[in-house]
């Protein structure tokens, strides 16, 4: 009686009712599980709390909530609407197909049925010159249903479509739907208003998480798929939409990052990355010494998805095109000071975090994200390498810190030519050959100039992880001194010399 189409609204129904059902493929629904749906639907939105919700993907003309109704009348009108599917289609409909499906047309949909187009008698967009959607029953039913596999987000409804995954859709309106039955408990129970979910982005990469580590259990494995996020309002007084997405290479990093090998580190910076309660961080001094001022990091707000933010997991939706600041903050633990108060990315701090600066992490982004030359990240290893073993071996103190402080294209290549030739005045292998050093900072996804300062800090990840395997910074305890730089300084550092 259904199947998923191709459209974002109509599958994100499509799935909710079949979550609903029981079942796994919406092939398999039959025509008690409709009319069960329906029944629920029509108890739950004529009679429940979810009026204004309802009226942000509805209007408030949808027969659930107009206000010049009684509510017998409106429950009677919503019952016709739902269970429409159990009518014969009038004759006026006769020779029209749904847009949807391609089945015969049971009725005329207009926008307090179907969210996103036009109003009754505007003849936009329709086709035969109709002033509004010919639509089977079944798919008018399944975007009724559409609210309960959406959560509401900001007033308006929050849904995620994959177009190459219909398994993925059906995941997360199944979590939303049972997250909603949840909520319209508690609510009725209560008396209080439907609550309102805050941080979309964070509640989409998590309930995503959850939906991998429950695939990862099962032992299933398949494409890596793409996520389409809706946030919309069919408000009368403003309709608007927001459209986010997820590429499959995002989504893919996402599920490796989170498997056996990286999953530890992938944690704690996940965990480091949630937003902070009250001013985020207090100072304090350090020894009682005038001037000297540490940073303490306030406890982390309890992670609350729809309620708290993550920030890692709002820049996910920024990549690739913001892969360089992301390796940065993330792996790098470079702090992002002028970061609002709450924001944990500016109390990120280099020598309380060395745990987390992961070499194979960042390798994974470099293939899945990013999609660097397997030759330029074997480059790149092998230098870093090669400078731990040198910093290690001669203690260069100076060396690591002029590393991690070069906030120019030509200081980190004479710092790198210098080094090279104190070593060769030793009689040992320079740190960088030519070509190496070409394929490392001049070649690159992208204009090599805004590539060096990327390169640069993949050469410090490896470093510093090597060297703190060897235990070098707690031998050396001033490796640090003068490294709490802004992220924003060397970036605006970097824009000025490429203009």
């Amino acid at each position: 009686m259904l199947r998923f189409t191709g459209h974002p609204i109509v599958d994100v129904g499509v799935a909710t009712v079949t979550a609903f059902s029981g079942k796994s493929r919406p092939e398999d629904l039959t025509f008690d599980d409709l009319s069960r749906v329906a029944e629920y639907l029509l108890q739950k939105y004529v009679h429940g709390p979810l009026k204004s919700y309802l009226s942000c993907v509805f209007t408030m003309n949808a027969t659930y909530t107009q206000p010049s109704w009684p509510i017998e009348t409106r429950e009677k009108k919503s019952r016709e609407l739902l269970f429409s599917f159990t009518k014969v289609p009038e004759g006026a409909n006769e020779g029209l197909r749904c847009v949807f499906s391609g089945e015969p047309a049971s009725t005329i949909a207009y926008r307090q049925h179907v969210p996103m187009i036009t109003g009754e008698g505007v003849l936009n967009f329709f086709p035969a010159g109709l002033g509004g959607l010919p639509i089977a029953a079944p798919y008018l039913l399944a975007i009724q249903a559409f609210p309960l596999g959406a959560r509401r987000c900001h007033g308006r409804a929050l849904a995620v479509h994959s177009p190459d995954d219909h398994a993925l859709t059906y995941a997360f309106a199944k979590r939303f739907l049972q997250e909603n039955r949840r909520l319209l408990l508690l609510t009725e129970e209560s008396g209080e208003r439907y609550p309102d979910a805050k941080a979309p982005k964070t509640l989409i990469v998590h309930t995503l998480l959850e939906i991998e580590r429950e695939r990862q259990a099962r032992g299933e494995s398949g494409q890596t798929p793409s996520l389409t996020v809706y946030h919309l309002t069919n408000s009368g007084q403003g309709p608007d939409i927001d459209i986010f997405h997820l590429p499959a290479e995002i989504v893919a990093f996402v599920r490796a990052a989170s498997r056996a090998g990286t999953s530890g580190v992938w944690s704690a910076i996940q965990a480091a990355a949630w937003e902070r309660q009250g001013d985020g961080a207090r100072r304090r001094r350090r020894g009682g010494q005038e001037g000297a001022v540490d940073f303490e990091a306030a406890a982390p707000a309890q992670p609350a998805p729809g309620v708290s933010r993550n920030f890692l997991y709002e820049d996910l939706f920024e990549l690739p095109h913001n892969a360089a600041r992301f390796v940065r903050t993330y792996f790098l633990r470079r702090s992002y000071r002028s970061a609002r108060e709450g924001d944990p990315r500016r109390e990120y701090h280099l020598a309380r975090e060395l745990e987390l600066v992961s070499w194979d992490l960042t390798e994974l982004f470099l293939k899945e994200v990013i999609g660097m030359d397997k030759n330029r990240i074997e480059a790149i290893r092998t230098l870093g390498d090669r400078i731990a073993r040198h910093i290690a071996g001669d203690n260069d103190r100076r060396l690591f810190q002029a590393l991690y402080l070069a906030k120019a294209y030509p200081i980190l290549r004479n710092l790198l030519i210098k080094a090279s030739n104190a070593r060769l005045k030793k009689g040992q292998e320079p740190l960088i050959g030519f070509d190496e050093f070409l394929l490392i900072f001049e070649e690159g996804e992208e204009l090599a100039r805004v590539d060096w300062a990327l390169a640069r800090d993949l050469v410090l990840i490896r470093v510093i992880e090597q060297l703190y395997r060897e235990g070098w910074f707690g031998r050396e305890p001033r490796a640090f001194e003068g490294l709490q730089d802004d992220l924003e300084e060397t970036d605006t550092a970097v824009h000025a010399l490429v203009g």
